[in-house]
């Protein structure tokens, strides 16, 4: 008998897959809300459209670098902690972007910090998790988080114009850093689980438990090392497509 016949209810996978959307969602939203403040941010310190897109860019830049990064952490400490980390270091780095008052300290805090925490809330995470914890129906919850981008811009964006129209770009950026420190990251750590085993259960769509035998030798691990994986030129062509 499945562990999920003898649990019957929603199965916790679910709620791991809309949590790591949710938090997804909020913080490409936050990222993306970044238009909003373009023009408020010239007006008060007289930063040219240029050098605050080079803020941009310097976040993408080191968003998509550190996605090898981020990967190694995934796998040496799971996707829970390591989306948890990138929720936080992104609410930090927007809380700081009101005390900012000269563009290279907005560069370390969006570009440099807010970075990290983008390159630890994408696809490396949930690509993870829902590898985990799904054997079927895999495909249709990773087009579900895969929407997370799009899901915020239409949400949060709209949201931000609104926040930065009546109070300003300050209160925007400090409502969406208390959002991701006390709301999203609270969720992330209480109910994201790294594998469905952690909560005594099994992948969705296993018909039974899978059980292991100590006597039995160890299954070699799937893949290429890291360092192979380099001097492979489709890992290349996958981080230049990153940045286009």
């Amino acid at each position: 008998m499945s562990m999920q016949a003898q649990r019957p209810g929603m199965f916790y996978g679910w709620l791991v897959v809309g949590c790591t959307l949710f938090a997804m969602a909020l913080t490409a939203g936050t990222d993306r809300s970044f238009g909003v403040a373009v023009l408020p941010l010239s007006a008060q310190f007289g930063w040219s459209r240029a050098t605050l897109s080079t803020v941009v860019l310097i976040t993408g830049l080191v968003s998509s670098v550190f996605q090898l990064g981020i990967g190694v952490l995934v796998d040496r400490f799971g996707p829970r902690y390591v989306l948890g980390a990138g929720v936080a270091c992104l609410g930090v780095a927007v809380w700081l972007l009101t005390i900012a008052t000269t563009i290279w300290e907005f560069g370390l805090a969006y570009g440099l910090l807010g970075g990290l925490g983008l390159a630890a809330t994408r696809q490396v995470v949930a690509a993870t998790l829902v590898g985990n914890w799904f054997v079927q129906r895999r495909g249709l919850v990773q087009g579900v988080v895969g929407s997370a981008g799009a899901l915020g811009e239409m949400l949060v964006v709209p949201i931000n114009m609104f926040l930065e129209r009546d109070y300003g770009w300050q209160a925007m950026y400090r409502s969406m850093g208390a959002a991701l420190l006390g709301g999203v990251l609270p969720l992330v750590l209480a109910f994201v689980r790294n594998r469905p085993e952690d909560v005594g259960l099994q992948p969705y769509g296993t018909r039974a438990p899978r059980r292991t035998t100590p006597s039995a030798p160890s299954r070699p691990a799937e893949g290429i090392p890291f360092r192979q994986a380099l001097s492979q030129p489709q890992t290349w062509i996958l981080i230049y497509l990153g940045f286009a």
